[in-house]
């Protein structure tokens, strides 16, 4: 290829512009005279979702297969970010074998409420954690001469109505909280693209935001790459482009060619701004194609069929092992034993049509799936099987009955219980935090007969646990990816000793949450009333119980704490580098294990807007029986930063701090106290909610803590493009329209039924899309003019709506 800047000589006007936006769905633009090549990008953060050039176009028909590894919800349970980097590896070596160069992930989004649908893909509620595990990925997959796409930039932590509704938020909760996540992997990992988010931030789209893209993302973090939208994502590309945006995503058909270079030829859109764009596209491409290379000098050629199988399978499991969570374990009923002479019960549909990894545009089609079922039957066990439940109703089987009647107190069952497809996806949020009540009456009706109940749940959310004090023992197993019964099996009988942590905070209920009066109530707005109260900062803040806190975890061994020390008990970052922390961790028990051993800083001093202690490093330990390791973790400047908002920038408050050494957010055995030598200090007025967090979050204190009112909500009429069909479905002459239109989707997405999940997730997405989102998605599908043409019936315009459809020959009774 050229120098870059000779190709940008070389190219014209109308080059430029076309080349701002994808070939197609999974494509950049490639201009062959030129000699610029197509690159690929495809879905994926924890595996491959490939599709081929003509393939599909929207994007949700079956892709090439790869191995699928446990999903971030689960991954995250391991706080091991050298773990992630061999994940990353993996599917970095798959990219290259499937000549893809660009993978769309890691997801850094917070988990600000249990119920947002897409949680499964994200990491979790803290962003030091979110930050270190997409670290570890990104490097891994770049390693492999294949770039990474940080996404969703920024703070979209909800499904509901993803493309319209408006995320509004303190700079506080900004910078510490959700831009943290990405400023950690920004600067230590250096992703070779981000991806913008769908969602508004205080009034403006994510992707026309210049505050949030170029003195944020550009300025503030350095980050020098390129910047897409997500799939649609696009609003309005001048503003977009002026703001620092990019590359449109996915190939549109040229909805905005036409306007974009009307504004450059008079003059409303600078031509720099294109050319930074043009210089940037043009750079990725040259840069994927070179670190390709120097891939394949490493390892030599490769294709599809180099993807050692077997070996990446091994490693889903071995990643999964790790992570998953032992949450309960009384009466010593794990690990069960091999040799028991009494038969083992096996039940829950679940067990056998397993659920792995969640639904929408991460579902990877893996090479192979293991249930544990399937992987207990391979062990000597003696063993029974009831399936207990229905996955798609509420019914409890007939045959539960007879295994009710069999069982003993001293009968060793194994429920796999959890979240059916339909309850969670991209697209759309959940309705509630419980499991299906099936579920429920069947744990109970088995607990009240037997000691030794152990649940194993599945699922990328927190759920409600109301027989929790009934049974024995619970091991989350999250969404463990294609291994996932394999690595159940081990866990269960001990083979591998469980070491994951909780990646975020299990509440009692779903009423305990801040955010539940409010989150998903308001279809345009989505006030962050909480601030930084989010997820264990809140629980530790009101002082309120919880199911299991944050960081916590089990093992079939104990870990003792003791000897902390510190080089210094008074610093001045102007004259030390970093406070140097030492402890010991020591096996107490009679089984090698691992420990993640946890380090929470806290700011005291009079009441303020600051949360009780915040995760500031973490690692991850393994031990033999009666050994003892000293752990040693450096707190740089940054771990004490916070943002003062009378200051409007992140400062180093002067002080005490406390340092808290332990397991768990709330099993911290270790402390010790240390000064920070600073002039500046926290004087913050906030209002009364933020000082205590006593009840709930009131607007009206929210709207003191940010200086400003906060729009008012609502539907604007009458109707345009930016509206979507939910918002259009009961004007009486759209539903006609609408119900061709779902003909439409349904045989896209290649189901007979409207009950299929493959088809709810897309009708979910399809009806929450503004139309001209739809346009740039499924050009093809839904043409720029038809969205048109349903604008104008929308608003009871029948004959232009008419007149519209018969210009550009797309009739609107066969769309």
């Amino acid at each position: 290829m050229s120098t870059i800047h000779d190709l940008l000589q070389k190219m014209t006007l109308q080059e430029k512009i076309s080349i701002t936006s994808g070939f197609d769905t999974w494509r950049l633009k490639g201009f062959e005279a030129l000699g610029i090549p197509k690159i690929t990008v495809c879905d994926g953060p924890h595996g491959l979702r490939h599709q081929e050039e003509g393939q599909d176009h929207l994007g949700i028909n079956e892709s090439n297969p790869s191995t699928c590894f446990p999903p971030a919800c689960l991954s995250a349970a391991s706080f091991d970010e050298e773990l992630l980097f061999e994940m990353g590896q993996a599917i970095g070596f798959e990219a290259l074998c499937q000549n893809v160069q660009v993978v769309l992930g890691p997801g850094v989004n917070i988990k600000r409420n249990p119920l947002c649908g897409r949680n499964f893909e994200y990491f979790s509620e803290d962003p030091l954690l979110a930050g270190k595990m997409a670290s570890g990925w990104i490097k891994g997959v770049q390693s492999m001469g294949v770039g990474t796409s940080l996404k969703h930039f920024a703070l979209n932590s909800q499904e509901q109505n993803r493309m319209k509704s408006d995320s509004i938020t303190d700079e506080k909760a900004k910078f510490d909280i959700y831009l943290k996540a990405f400023e950690i992997p920004l600067k230590t990992a250096k992703p070779m693209t981000v991806m913008g988010s769908y969602n508004l931030v205080d009034g403006i789209y994510a992707s026309e935001n210049k505050w949030l893209m170029e003195e944020v993302l550009r300025n503030k973090y350095g980050f020098q790459g390129l910047l897409m939208t997500d799939w649609g994502a696009m609003n309005d590309k001048i503003s977009s482009m002026m703001a620092g945006l990019d590359l449109e995503m996915p190939g549109s058909s040229g909805y905005f060619d036409e306007e974009v270079e009307e504004a450059i030829k008079d003059g409303r859109l600078p031509e720099a701004y294109l050319d930074k764009a043009v210089i940037r596209i043009l750079q990725l491409i040259s840069t994927v194609s070179e670190e390709r290379q120097k891939a394949l000098e490493s390892v030599g050629p490769v294709g599809k069929s180099s993807v050692d199988i077997e070996k990446h399978h091994g490693l889903a499991k071995k990643i999964a092992m790790e992570s998953m969570i032992l949450l309960k374990n009384d009466r010593k009923t794990l690990p069960i034993s091999e040799n028991v002479d009494r038969t083992i019960y096996l039940v829950g549909a679940l067990a056998k049509y397993p659920r792995y990894q969640g639904a929408g545009s991460s579902h990877i089609n893996p090479y192979k799936v293991t249930s544990l079922l399937e992987s207990l039957e391979k062990d000597s066990l003696k063993m029974e099987f009831f399936e207990g439940y229905s996955l798609e109703s509420d019914e409890i089987l007939d045959e539960t009955e007879e295994l009710l009647q069999t069982l003993e107190k001293d009968d060793v069952v194994i429920i796999a219980a959890g979240l059916p497809d339909s309850y969670e996806s991209e697209g759309f949020d959940r309705k509630h935090m419980r499991l299906p009540e099936n579920q429920n009456a069947l744990i109970r009706s088995i607990a009240a007969k037997s000691d030794h109940v152990v649940v194993v749940l599945f699922g990328g959310s927190p759920v409600e646990l109301p027989w929790l004090d009934d049974i024995s023992s619970l091991l989350h197993a999250y969404l463990p990816g294609q291994a996932g019964g394999e690595a159940v099996t081990d866990l269960l009988l001990g083979r591998h000793n469980p070491s994951g942590k909780l990646p975020e905070t299990y509440p009692l209920q779903y009423e305990d949450h801040i955010t539940s009066p409010y989150y998903g109530k308001d279809p345009y707005h989505a006030p962050y009333l909480e601030g930084i109260y989010v997820g264990y900062r809140y629980f530790d803040k009101a002082n309120r119980r919880v199911q299991f806190p944050f960081g916590y975890g089990l093992s079939y061994t104990t870990f003792s704490f003791s000897r902390l020390s510190m080089n210094q008990s008074s610093i001045d970052f102007n004259e030390n580098k970093a406070v140097e922390v030492r402890f010991y961790v020591k096996n107490t028990g009679d089984r090698a294990g691992k420990e993640v051993c946890q380090l929470y800083l806290a700011r005291k001093g009079s009441p303020s807007y600051r949360v009780e202690k915040a995760l500031k490093a973490f690692c991850k330990i393994k031990l033999e029986p009666g050994e003892e390791k000293e752990i040693v973790m450096v707190l740089h400047e940054d771990e004490f930063k916070e943002f003062d908002l009378n200051l409007k920038e992140e400062v180093l408050y002067g002080g005490e701090y406390i340092l808290y050494i332990g397991s768990s957010s709330q099993e911290l055995p270790l402390s010790a106290s240390l000064e920070l030598k600073s002039s500046v200090l926290d004087t913050f007025k906030a209002p009364d909610f933020y000082l205590d967090v006593r009840g709930v979050p009131e607007p009206e204190q929210f709207e003191m803590l940010i200086g400003r009112k906060l729009p008012v909500t609502g539907p604007s009429k009458p109707f345009t493009v930016n509206h979507t069909l939910e918002e259009m479905k009961d004007v009486p002459q759209m539903k006609y329209l609408i119900r061709k239109l779902e003909g439409v989707l349904r045989k896209a997405s290649g189901v007979n039924s409207d009950n299929e999940d493959a088809y709810r997730v897309m009708h979910a997405m399809f009806m929450q899309t503004p139309i001209k989102r739809l346009s740039l998605v499924a050009p093809d599908k839904m043409t720029k003019h038809l969205g048109e043409t349903l604008v104008h019936v929308a608003n009871g315009r029948f004959l232009r709506g008419l007149q519209s459809a018969l210009k550009r020959k797309a009739p609107i009774d066969h769309p």
